[in-house]
């Protein structure tokens, strides 16, 4: 029977080869492909449905397949496959003939491209890429088989995949979710998980924070002066009190937060000396690090890493830096172009860690005897070189900042937030906000279209929405598609704006069992 069935495919091809019986063409773009339609019906079930239900196309003597999917390269094997029982796909044309394979319905060949993939792709070649691939394609076209294979392969190897350039850049929440949600997944420790997870995190933190709840249990939580502290519940869009995590009962005042790896470092005033408390994620602790060199009476306005060194920005003064390896503090060099500017002059809320280099701003006003009033000017960027511990002046913005934000989104420096005068009224527009190019050395006025009135100071960045609540950016993960003219929807998000005005805010990774509220 079997040589039977390959007889009669054989002489089908034959029939084709010298142009007999011919009683269809397909085309492709320019190129035409002879076939008989009871071939086509027996192995497509798209060609079957078009040629047994009547279609327009069941009488048509050419039929051309205009679908972008489809390409003569891809067609032609597809079609050599039907005619042979045999296929030819290598490793730079199989994703293609796949693709058409699937959009025909012609499961022989789809079969046949899936075995491949898993004997000579996946399991034969060490390419994060080409997995992260495999899944895209195996999800979108529900084969779930290679799906299945491809993840116990990356499982496999997660020890080995999880810190390469590919795997950051290539990795999706849910294939990441997938993947550590597998009883198979090897690697040494939960701790060695997590720190791998909060690495995926941080390699795209602005458009990654927004879905970290998903991967990790990541939450944004604001930390208040009475040390209270509260987190986001997504879900609900209220403010929650997360007691699991208390600071120190002898801190007096929280001024701001940096996660690195498995630890929250908080600026905090205890006993009228500026500390910096230190939360393990991982075990759930507290601790308290030596006091800030010089630091009485002194305001801190942020705390920035580079290359595990704690840097801490005054609202006035030189920074320092912490060395978290030796538990030790040190000065660094003074901006001697801040140190020129006007008294008036201090830096804002927020710095911001840009191509190795700590970023700073600083907000300028001028008293006005005769009118005893602030007159703003332009704000002053700075750049400290760790390396070279030097501070270089940069440009200047467009507008005056006061009480603004430096963030770093898809590679580039933004200022968001704050305001335009030093005592804002209330009456006047929030700052503008501002991209800076570093290769030119100049700011950027990027004019907000899309953002309707709200108490959330909403900023459109790269086409998604920030909200900045009390200086701290907030990826709320509305994007706003290409060539839209109506103003984004933000409802739903008004209680995040129901904070401590004086509150730290900050993502952390919580544990499940810990997002518990006393009347729970």
């Amino acid at each position: 029977m079997v040589a039977h069935s390959e007889m009669l495919l054989s002489k089908c091809a034959q029939f084709r080869e010298q142009g007999e019986f011919i009683d269809v063409r397909l085309k492709v773009g320019e190129d035409e492909f002879a076939a008989h339609r009871i071939v086509l019906a027996a192995n497509s079930d798209y060609f079957h449905a078009m040629f047994a239900h009547g279609m327009k196309e069941s009488n048509q003597e050419v039929i051309e397949l205009k679908d972008e999917n489809i390409s003569a390269a891809a067609m032609k094997i597809v079609m050599d496959s039907m005619y042979s029982g045999e296929i030819n796909v290598n490793d730079e044309n199989v994703f293609e003939v796949l693709l058409t394979a699937d959009h025909l319905q012609v499961t022989s060949v789809v079969q046949q491209c899936c075995k491949y993939l898993e004997t000579e792709v996946v399991e034969m070649k060490f390419d994060v890429q080409t997995y992260c691939r495999v899944i895209l394609v195996a999800n979108r076209h529900g084969l779930k088989d290679l799906k299945e294979a491809t993840q116990r392969k990356m499982a496999s190897m997660y020890k080995e995949l999880c810190e390469k350039e590919e795997f950051l850049s290539n990795t999706s929440a849910d294939e990441l979710s997938a993947l550590l949600c597998r009883d198979d997944l090897r690697a040494p420790s939960e701790n060695f998980v997590f720190k791998s997870m909060m690495q995926w995190v941080k390699y795209r933190k602005e458009e990654r924070m927004n879905v970290a709840a998903k991967v990790i249990g990541a939450v944004i939580i604001a930390i208040s002066h009475n040390g209270v502290i509260n987190y986001f519940d997504v879900q609900s869009k209220t403010w929650k009190e997360l007691s699991s995590m208390q600071p120190p009962t002898e801190v007096q005042g929280c001024y701001c937060a940096e996660l690195i790896g498995n630890y929250l470092y908080v600026a905090a005033k205890s006993n009228n000396n500026f500390v910096i408390c230190c939360y393990d994620v991982v075990h759930d602790t507290w601790s308290t690090l030596h006091p800030i060199l010089h630091s009485s009476g002194i305001q801190i306005g942020c705390l920035c890493n580079i290359e595990e060194h704690l840097y801490v920005i005054y609202k006035s003064s030189a920074p320092y830096r912490y060395n978290i390896a030796t538990n030790h503090w040190q000065s660094i060099a003074s901006s001697t172009a801040v140190c020129n500017l006007d008294q008036n002059t201090f830096c804002n809320k927020a710095a911001a860690v840009y191509k190795s280099c700590l970023y700073a701003l600083y907000a300028q006003s001028v008293y006005n005897i005769g009118n005893r009033s602030y007159v703003p000017f332009n704000s002053l960027l700075c750049c400290f070189d760790a390396k070279k511990n030097v501070w270089e002046s940069k440009a200047m913005t467009k507008t005056p900042h006061f009480g603004s934000s430096l963030v770093v989104v898809n590679q580039n420096l933004y200022v968001v937030g704050g305001d335009c005068t030093f005592y804002p009224s209330g009456r006047l527009p929030p700052a503008a906000t501002e991209v800076y190019n570093d290769q030119e050395n100049v700011w950027s006025v990027v004019q907000q279209t899309h953002i309707p009135p709200n108490n959330l100071r909403a900023v459109e960045i790269d086409g998604r929405v920030y909200f900045i609540i009390n200086s701290f950016p907030i990826d709320s993960g509305i994007t706003i598609p290409p060539g839209e003219v109506y103003p984004a929807v933000l409802d739903g998000w008004e209680n995040l704006g129901k904070v401590d005005r004086n509150a730290v805010l900050c993502y952390v990774p919580v544990k499940t069992e810990n997002l518990m509220t006393e009347d729970e």
